[in-house]
């Protein structure tokens, strides 16, 4: 099965149906935030956040995804997060609340779309309206959680289980069961080289878990790969 079932729904649905919550706040100010909003398109491989620029919207993404990453004088490249259709972009939400630039950088990686709140109207809101503050303290409570899961897994297991995690959570997360992506991008998002994780995509194509071709990945066995985020294989 091929395509992003969310994306497909997204593209079908207003933006307040994809969040719900942000919805159903009935705070006056936030009502006026909303009588703001922006809506935005871009292509894939655009450049939606440059490092030190100022943060000057709100951003919520309703299509697509945004990979937000930093990248050192080398060029090299190493990869954050990803934010999906459905959720808030954290690193907007981060430099809007401390009054700073953007500390990455982020570029889509198909067509997204978002809607947009200016820093005013966002600024108001956080002030004023007690259901949007409390919504927005709850996603930065589980994006914290979030992290804390992420150095675990970078501080105590194998690459090989970390690549496995990885692309359990792709297939997952894009409802699909072949993935366009490339050595080279699982690289940067490891923080490793393209010749050690074709080595180890190779032994999980050994082993049955996946069937490797130019610029995809598809899933030959849930159980294989699932054993392997387990630890049972290394």
């Amino acid at each position: 099965m091929k395509g992003n079932n969310i994306d497909g729904l997204a593209q079908r649905k207003s933006w307040k149906d994809i969040f719900p919550a942000l919805r159903d706040i009935t705070d006056p100010v936030w009502r006026e935030a909303m009588q703001s909003i922006q809506e935005m398109t871009m292509p894939p491989k655009t450049v939606v956040i440059r490092k030190n620029d100022p943060c000057r919207n709100f951003l919520l993404i309703t299509q697509g995804t945004i990979r937000v990453y930093q990248s050192n004088e080398a060029g090299r490249e190493h990869t954050l997060y990803r934010t999906h259709a459905g959720e808030i972009c954290i690193l907007t939400l981060q430099n809007l609340l401390a009054g700073t630039p953007y500390s990455a950088e982020a570029v889509t990686e198909d067509e997204v779309k978002v809607i947009g709140i200016s820093a005013g109207y966002f600024d108001r809101a956080m002030s004023h309206s007690q259901e949007f503050r409390q919504l927005i303290l709850s996603t930065l409570s589980q994006r914290l959680n979030d992290m804390m899961q992420l150095v675990e897994q970078i501080t105590f297991q194998g690459l090989g289980l970390r690549l496995a995690c990885m692309l359990g959570q792709l297939f997952g997360q894009r409802n699909a069961n072949t993935i366009q992506i490339t050595h080279q991008e699982l690289a940067i998002a490891l923080g490793s080289t393209r010749e050690v994780i074709s080595r180890l995509l190779k032994e999980f194509e050994c082993m049955g878990c996946i069937l490797l071709r130019r610029g995809e990945i598809e899933l030959l066995s849930p159980e294989a790969l699932g054993r392997l985020t387990q630890g049972h294989a290394a």
